[in-house]
Parts: structure tokens; C-alpha cells; sequence
């Protein structure tokens, strides 16, 4: 279970899932929003805006990984960031391409082709 869903079931109980004291860990803004809601009822961790993600990278880099770890952070919201900072041209297009090619077989690469645009 995940979502804003997921922190109303955990913050109010349901049949199956017991209420909690305090609720902790990431989300998108739906989920920062619930457990805006919640504060009070249970315990948060914080509330946390959009993911912003800064990876710097030289030409011993993986450009395969550099992807991957852009993509992992992009997927979390339309509004998340995720920033490749290189002196590396050849680099940057490797990583260009990788992208490209990883964002095929996402199943969230609307949400990730947003955030990286």
C-alpha cells in the first residue's frame, strides 16, 4: 500500500491494518499533503517537498548508473529535480542517451519525462 491512501489507513485504521502512532518515510506531494492531515491524530517525520537530487559526475563516471540514479529520483513526482552537473560533454550525451533508453521500460516514465523536462 502506498500513497495518501496508505496514510489514512495507517493514521485511522482499517479492518485489516491496525492506526499507528507515527508515521514516517517519503512521498509525493499527495503523500505530504495526508500527512499534513493526519499531524496531530499520529506522529510525522516531516514533511518534505519535492525531491531534488544533484548528481556530479566526471568522465571515470558510469554514464549507464549516472541514468539510473536520475531516473530513480525523477520518478517520484512531476515535480521532483533531478540535475546532472558534469565538465564531461561526451559524459553528458552518454547519459542522454541512457536515459532514453531506460525511460522505455519505466512504468512511471509520463511522471519522469515531465520532472527531467
Amino acid at each position: 500500500m502506498g500513497g495518501a491512501q496508505a496514510i489514512a489507513a495507517l493514521a485511522y485504521g482499517t479492518e485489516s491494518i491496525l492506526a499507528v502512532d507515527k508515521i514516517f518515510g517519503p512521498g509525493n506531494l499527495f503523500v505530504t499533503l495526508a500527512k499534513q492531515q493526519v499531524y496531530g491524530k499520529v506522529g510525522i517525520d516531516g514533511l518534505a517537498g519535492p525531491t531534488e537530487t544533484m548528481v556530479i559526475a566526471d568522465d571515470y563516471a558510469n554514464p549507464e548508473w549516472v541514468a539510473a540514479d536520475l531516473l530513480a529520483q525523477a520518478e517520484h513526482d512531476v515535480l521532483a529535480s533531478s540535475i546532472l552537473l558534469t565538465p564531461s560533454v561526451a559524459l553528458a550525451n552518454e547519459v542522454k542517451l541512457q536515459i532514453a533508453k531506460q525511460l522505455e521500460s519505466l512504468s512511471r516514465a509520463e511522471i519522469i519525462a515531465t520532472s527531467l523536462a
